[in-house]
């Protein structure tokens, strides 16, 4: 997603906004830890004296409306020409702030305008496929504005948004009950590893509570916004939220113990993950391989966000020291980063916003017994955006990164990884290699499968996995 440039001032405006949410907090904050240099690409920042956004940039997909009450015919004919323009640049979602002139300046509406842009934003996305979802609400200088989100109904697998997180942190930090809270079918944790086992897969894994591969789920947003997963008294099948959604967000559950580190390494580098959610244990504060999981993902140049789990656990001493501990080490010369915590929307769409640009650092502080914290984090999940953009490299020809093989009965060899560029459909003939001599072998694709589903085929930027036989 495209973002706006800053000048320095309204750069220091918006750590300052920072360090404001931080003391509201009791944690204490030292200023001369947050001298950090304007960012190259600049942030989507509020201007904190007068809550204005920075001027709107006539690229991304980011759009600012004061009123959209009852146009003219051409008029909407050129809105739903703009909001195309956004879908595209935001590859099938964006955002519209109303209420909001192009300068920034939050000027708001009456609860009858407002209404009526809302319906008028409505009926724009119906005439492109889309649905619209207001996320926010507040106060502008003459009335209301709103931050409304508009995804495009996927008609095709090229269309889908596939969002990459891999979920790293300490061993028994919470990162597998975490993701089975998230991917499940709604239902809270017990406190007693409930939602971890429909992560884990080996017996040695559910005995210990402890991964030792990377597995993988996925969390299905439908166009308005609703989670897909929750649907049901059972957790869907890999197929029916496939087949039901518009966003999806595939986590990689990765080992926390040092011993598995080469598996962990494995999980950040070859799935090309978007972010990186960092799962760390309120009760436990931070420990070596947090560390270390923080400094592969600072080295790859992969955005963070925290998750501070088991806050239900912890003493509230123990939880501020963890948090305080944690913002020292991103806010230290090697990191330079902002931390930010979330307790309200507007913070949380800020960060949404912002994190692309690697420069902010969102925490989010729940619990998996309680709920607490887990809407927020649910809602950053379903806004932010793919940081990697792949349709230059459709057009390219077909080169797949195999990751795993295995054989399957009755089918054969069956690899999986991610489409580097082009696609790869069913009858394709490929050239597998190099072996240990630097030859490649001739191989025919038999059948492709996207995320468990059946397909014809998988394109740039999304995972799968094919059965092949040898080409005589």
């Amino acid at each position: 997603m495209e973002t706006v440039l800053v000048s320095t001032s309204t750069f220091e405006k918006g750590i300052a906004k920072a360090v404001d949410v931080e003391k509201s907090n009791g944690i204490p904050v030292s200023t001369s830890e947050m001298s950090i240099s304007p960012p190259e690409s600049g942030l989507v920042v509020e201007d904190t004296e007068l809550g204005d956004l920075c001027p709107e940039d006539d690229e991304g997909a980011v759009e600012y409306k004061w009123c959209l009450s009852n146009p003219s015919a051409d008029r909407f004919a050129q809105l739903v020409t703009q909001l195309n323009f956004r879908l595209m640049e935001g590859h099938g979602e964006c955002l519209y702030e109303l209420g909001v002139e192009d300068c920034g300046r939050k000027r708001g509406l009456n609860e009858e305008k407002m209404s009526a842009s809302l319906r008028t934003l409505q009926k724009m996305a119906s005439q492109l496929g889309a649905e619209t979802q207001v996320l926010t609400e507040g106060a502008g200088r003459e009335g209301k504005v709103a931050q409304v989100l508009v995804r495009r109904v996927p008609g095709s697998l090229e269309e889908y948004l596939d969002l990459r997180v891999c979920v790293a942190g300490n061993v028994d930090s919470g990162k597998s009950t975490l993701v089975g809270v998230l991917t499940g079918n709604g239902e809270l944790d017990n406190g007693r590893g409930k939602s971890r086992q429909l992560v884990m897969s080996h017996k040695h894994e559910l005995e210990s509570g402890r991964t030792s591969k990377v597995a993988i789920e996925v969390l299905g947003f439908s166009a308005a916004g609703n989670i897909v997963n929750y649907s049901g008294l059972r957790p869907l099948s890999w197929s029916d939220v496939v087949q039901r959604s518009a966003k999806l967000v595939t986590f990689y559950d990765l080992a926390g113990h040092e011993r598995y580190l080469k598996t962990t390494m494995f999980g950040m580098t070859a799935h090309v993950a978007d972010y990186c959610m960092l799962v760390v244990g309120a009760n436990m504060g931070v420990l070596r391989m947090t560390k270390e999981h923080l400094c592969i993902a600072l080295a790859l140049r992969m955005p963070v966000f925290v998750v501070i789990t088991k806050v239900d656990l912890a003493p509230e001493h123990i939880k501020e020291q963890t948090i305080t501990h944690l913002q020292k080490l991103l806010k230290s010369p090697s990191a330079k980063k902002i931390p930010v915590i979330v307790r309200d929307e507007e913070t949380l769409a800020m960060c949404a916003q912002n994190i692309v640009n690697d420069r902010i650092v969102p925490f989010f502080v729940i619990s998996n017994v309680t709920g607490e914290g887990l809407g927020y984090l649910r809602s950053f999940l379903n806004i932010i955006q793919p940081r990697k953009d792949w349709t230059e490299f459709k057009s390219q020809p077909a080169e797949f990164s195999i990751d795993e093989i295995f054989t399957v009965p009755g089918v054969g060899t069956v690899v999986a990884g991610t489409t580097v560029s082009g696609s790869v459909s069913a009858g394709q003939v490929l050239a597998l290699g190099p072996d240990s001599s630097g030859h490649f072998t001739k191989v025919q694709v038999k059948s492709v499968h996207y995320k468990r589903t059946p397909v014809k085929k998988v394109v740039a930027g999304e995972a799968g996995s094919f059965a092949f036989k040898k080409k005589k």
